[in-house]
């Protein structure tokens, strides 16, 4: 019992030192830190029986939780309106299902066949699968083990070619080396050489920007709207609704010079329902585009035209609207909902808990996406806040139709307060436009809006709690499949083979 409650406290200070990896209330983050954290967090895990690891398990989740989470509870009292107390209490829970994949993989290891694990060959295997469970079981909040590589950028050079899935495994590769080296006081110098040459060829292909010559005229609008007045907006407070529409108008309309092709705004930014395609287009929109001779992409409400429009809970869709010409020109419905957030997993009850919890919505689920093409042709996707976190989702997104030239993420953190978690998305949301090799105009309603570049930099930034329009003239390249996008995992499973391959050939020699 006592080896076990110093194993748990180890982890749970790997845990922490895992989060400040990344964006934290500490500052920006460190890459190195993962090579401490990972280790000891393995070296614990893998000297586990079974329910010893679950204990492992759940101290390495609850420091990340503590340190790197911190802001759930902010979520939780602003979501629900519930006490401090509860909201801490409901958070610390969160570390159950924070990196599920790690309860799945104290499955494996345990039916795992017997043997030395510290064997080259096995420990390879090992990293494949911590790094195809980190990818395939899904995550409420998406991170990964190779995310911090992004500190490195725009040195990333394979970042287009295997994703982020390749910086993981290369991290759990090397983790577990380190501990089985110091288990078996055997140097593998070869291990070594391998990750140098890994950094170096990164360096050798740095990431570029588009030089095409193409660009578009692009504002972004953060009008910094409070949740109070939000929410009262939504429910039909005139006065409110008013302020919000004024706001964004007269963002949208800044008569400074620049001529924007398209004015983007953030997530559900429009506090009144639209009703498809056929919708009648406000005049606060008729306005702007006269004035400013540009389409409007926004982040509002879409209603399902099959149901009554009396019927708020589950018929209403989380949307872009992309408005041209006076007409509602495509629509995009957001397909992954945030639990306990947009959605619920309770059924026919969950209209029951609506009425116990108002401030959780309950949206529609949307399906597949249409095609986003502005006037000019340069064909984009929305996804909407944390959708673009999830890099399989983001390749059938882009993958529906060919050429892409950018693409658009609406969000709303103004849920998580003065916190880290704005910075932490964004730096998340970075690998895409690495993995894709398309910039990224991200319009959020309190910040941080920006655009991010290929090579992982970014425009001039909105900041947190700042109002204001960011005009942006976005370069873009002609549309091209990254080899990432086109194949996905599968150069990553060759390139792992033939890294088997070859030490199972040196060890026979």
């Amino acid at each position: 019992m006592k080896k076990l409650s110093l194993d748990f406290l180890l982890t749970l200070l790997a845990g922490g030192i895992y989060a400040l990896a990344y964006p934290s209330f500490l500052g920006n983050g460190w890459l190195p830190l993962i090579f401490i954290a990972l280790p000891l967090f393995i070296w614990k895990l893998e000297e586990a029986n079974f329910k010893s690891s679950l204990a492992v398990i759940l101290g390495f989740n609850l420091g990340l939780d503590l340190v790197g989470y911190y802001w759930i509870p902010q979520t939780l009292r602003e979501f629900g309106q519930l006490p401090f107390a509860v909201s801490v209490l409901l958070g610390s829970a969160f570390c159950l299902i924070l990196q599920p994949h790690w309860w799945v993989y104290s499955v494996w290891k345990k039916f795992r066949p017997a043997g030395n694990w510290d064997d080259e060959n096995r420990i390879i295997l090992t990293a494949l699968i911590m790094t195809l469970l980190e990818r395939f079981v899904n995550q409420q909040f998406p991170s990964f083990a190779g995310s911090p590589w992004l500190h490195l950028a725009p040195y990333l050079g394979l970042a287009p070619f295997f994703g982020v899935a390749l910086f993981s495994f290369m991290t759990y590769w090397l983790s577990l080396e380190v501990v089985a080296q110091i288990r078996t006081k055997h140097l593998r110098p070869q291990m070594w050489i391998g990750m140098a040459l890994f950094v170096i060829l990164n360096a050798s292909l740095p990431l570029q920007n588009p030089t095409s010559g193409l660009n578009l005229p692009v504002r972004i609008v953060q009008a910094n709207i409070g949740n109070f007045l939000k929410v009262s907006s939504e429910r039909g407070d005139l006065n409110s609704f008013e302020s919000i529409s004024d706001t964004y108008e007269k963002l949208s309309k800044n008569d400074n010079g620049f001529i924007p092709h398209l004015i983007i705004w953030p997530e559900t930014a429009f506090p009144d329902t639209f009703y498809g395609s056929e919708s009648q287009v406000k005049e606060i929109f008729q306005n702007i585009t006269r004035e400013t001779g540009s389409e409007i992409l926004i982040g509002g409400y879409d209603q399902d035209l099959t149901k009554s429009p009396m019927d708020m809970v589950e018929s209403i869709f989380n949307a872009s609207l992309l408005i041209s010409e006076n007409k509602v020109k495509s629509i995009y419905h957001k397909n992954i909902l945030i639990p306990f957030g947009e959605t619920l997993p309770f059924g026919p009850f969950n209209r029951s808990v609506v009425s116990i919890v108002p401030a959780i919505s309950l949206f529609a689920r949307g399906s597949g996406t249409p095609v986003m093409e502005t006037r000019a042709g340069f064909r984009f996707v929305t996804p909407i806040c944390y959708e673009l976190l999830e890099s399989n989702y983001m390749r059938g997104l882009l993958n529906q139709w060919g050429g892409n030239h950018f693409i658009v993420n609406h969000t709303n953190d103004s849920w998580y307060g003065n916190t880290a978690e704005p910075l932490q998305h964004l730096f998340l949301s970075k690998w895409r436009a690495l993995e894709f090799q398309l910039p990224i105009v991200r319009s959020t309603n309190t910040g941080i809006s920006s655009v991010i570049y290929p090579d992982g930099s970014e425009s001039r930034r909105l900041g947190i709690n700042e109002t204001g329009g960011l005009d942006i003239s976005l370069p873009l390249s002609k549309p091209k499949s990254t080899v990432y996008q086109e194949y996905g995992i599968f150069p990553l499973l060759l390139l792992v083979g033939l890294i088997y391959l070859v030490t199972w050939l040196r060890k026979i020699q």
